[in-house]
C-alpha cells in the first residue's frame, strides 16, 4: 500500500501540527514502510529543517516540496485536472495532516483532526480563524474514509460537533520520545536558580493569565523560584503582556518567545515543576515531554489532559488560581510528594511513542481502503436512530 502524506507542517511549523507530522513519519520509518510512503510538501518559506533533522536521510521516502505559495496549489490542481494523489506518484491512501484539503483524485482520504478548539463559543482564535478552521475541519471529514484523532476525547468531539460517525473515528495517539533522543545519559546539573516551567504558545486557551495570578501567589509566599515560560505570542498575548507588566512578579518572569528542540530538554529537566492549566487540549504534548525529563507535573482536569497523563500528573481546575497555587506549592516544597510524581511520570511517558503512533495510523488506512463494505451498515443504522 502506498501512502501520499501533506509533509507542509513538518517543514514549517515547529509546533504541534508540525511536531506530529515529522514524528509519525519518523515512526513509519522505524516500521521499515518508507519505500510506500510518497510526501508532499508546498510552500514559499524557507524549510526549517534538514532532511537529517527530519529523519529522511538515508531512507526510500520520497519527498516533493514546491516551491511555490501554498494558495497557488489548489488553482494548479484544478488548472491541471489532477489531484494531490498524482503529484506523490500515485498512492493508494491520501492522509490530510492539517487543516488545509486538497483535491484527490482516485485514493482514499484519511484526515486527521488534531481538537475542535475553535468550534467553541469561546476566545480561543479569532473569530476568523475559528471559521475558517470549521470549514477546513467539516470539508475534511466529509471527504475522509477515516478520521484519526490523538484521544478518545477529540473523537467525541468530532462525533458531536462535526457529525463523523463513531465507526470512521480511529484514536491514534501521540508519543514523546522525541525528546528522550536529545537527553544526555548523565543527565543534566542543577539549574542555578529554582524555577517552574511552562511550554506552550501564550494565547487565552493556554490560560497564562491564571497561572500568572497563581505565581504571584507563590512570590507572595517567600517561594525562590521564577516562572520560565517557553512559547511563542498567540491570540489574546497582549493581555497577557499588559498583566505582566502590572505584575508585582513581573522581575521573576522570564518569557522566551523561541526555544530551540536542543535547548528543550535541559529547561524541562532541571524545572522544579512543570505547570500547564490549559483550558482546552486534544492532547497535550509538553506534560508528557516533561514527564520523560523527569519533571513533576500540574495540569488541568479537563479535556484531554486526564485521558493522557493518567495518574502521573497532579490535576487542578485551570479556572480555580488558588486550586493552581496550592498543588504548585505543595510540589515546590514537599520533596518525596514531588519525587513520586516524578516515578509515575516517566513510566507515564514510556508508553507513548511514535512508532505506536505510527503502528496505529498504518491500521487506520488499512481500516480506511475497507471502509467501503461497511458504508451498507452506517447507513442502515443511521436510518434507525
Amino acid at each position: 500500500m502506498r501512502v501520499g502524506i501533506d509533509y507542509r507542517p513538518a517543514l514549517v511549523n515547529r509546533e504541534g501540527i508540525g511536531r506530529y507530522t515529522r514524528e509519525l513519519v519518523r515512526g513509519m520509518i522505524e516500521q521499515r514502510f518508507d519505500a510506500n510512503l510518497g510526501l508532499f510538501g508546498y510552500t514559499l518559506a524557507a524549510r526549517r529543517f534538514s532532511l537529517a533533522e527530519l529523519g529522511l536521510a538515508e531512507t526510500k521516502a520520497e519527498l516533493l516540496r514546491l516551491r511555490v505559495p501554498s494558495k497557488w496549489v489548489p488553482w494548479l490542481l484544478r488548472r491541471t485536472r489532477r489531484g494531490v494523489d498524482d503529484l506523490v506518484g500515485g498512492c493508494e491512501v491520501y492522509h490530510h495532516t492539517s487543516y488545509n484539503r486538497l483535491d484527490v483524485r482516485s485514493a482514499v482520504e484519511v484526515a486527521t483532526i488534531h481538537d475542535c478548539a475553535y468550534l467553541l463559543d469561546a476566545d480561543y482564535v479569532s473569530t476568523e480563524s475559528a471559521a475558517k478552521m470549521a470549514a477546513a475541519a467539516r470539508d475534511l471529514v466529509k471527504h475522509a474514509k477515516r478520521v484519526l484523532v490523538p484521544t478518545e476525547f477529540v473523537g467525541a468531539e468530532v462525533v458531536m460537533h462535526l457529525g463523523v460517525f463513531p465507526n470512521r473515528v480511529s484514536v491514534t495517539g501521540l508519543g514523546c520520545d522525541h525528546i528522550a533522543l536529545r537527553m544526555p545519559a548523565t543527565g543534566f546539573p542543577p539549574a542555578d536558580e529554582p524555577y517552574i516551567l511552562t511550554v506552550s504558545r501564550v494565547d487565552n486557551r493556554k490560560n497564562h493569565l491564571r497561572m500568572l495570578a497563581a505565581f504571584e501567589l507563590l512570590v507572595r509566599d517567600g517561594l525562590p523560584h521564577r516562572w520560565v515560560i517557553a512559547g511563542p505570542p498567540g491570540h489574546g498575548s497582549d493581555a497577557f503582556e499588559r498583566a505582566l507588566a502590572k505584575s508585582p512578579a513581573r522581575d521573576r518572569v522570564e518569557w522566551r518567545r523561541f526555544v530551540s528542540e536542543a535547548e528543550l530538554p535541559r529547561l524541562y529537566a532541571q524545572a522544579d515543576v512543570f505547570l500547564f492549566a490549559s483550558l482546552h487540549e486534544g492532547f497535550g504534548i509538553p506534560p508528557l515531554e516533561s514527564m520523560a525529563c523527569g519533571t513533576a507535573v500540574v495540569t488541568s482536569c479537563v479535556t484531554a489532559m486526564p485521558e493522557v497523563c493518567g495518574d502521573a500528573a497532579w490535576f487542578v481546575e485551570p479556572t480555580d488560581v488558588e486550586r493552581i497555587f496550592e498543588a504548585t506549592r505543595r510540589l515546590l516544597t514537599e520533596p518525596e510528594l514531588r519525587e513520586d510524581f516524578v516515578l509515575r511520570g516517566r513510566q507515564r511517558a514510556r508508553q507513548f511513542t511514535w512508532r505506536d503512533t505510527a503502528k496505529h495510523t498504518l491500521i487506520a488506512y488499512k481500516s480506511a481502503t475497507e471502509a467501503d463494505a461497511e458504508q451498507g451498515d452506517e447507513l442502515q443504522l443511521r436510518r434507525s436512530l
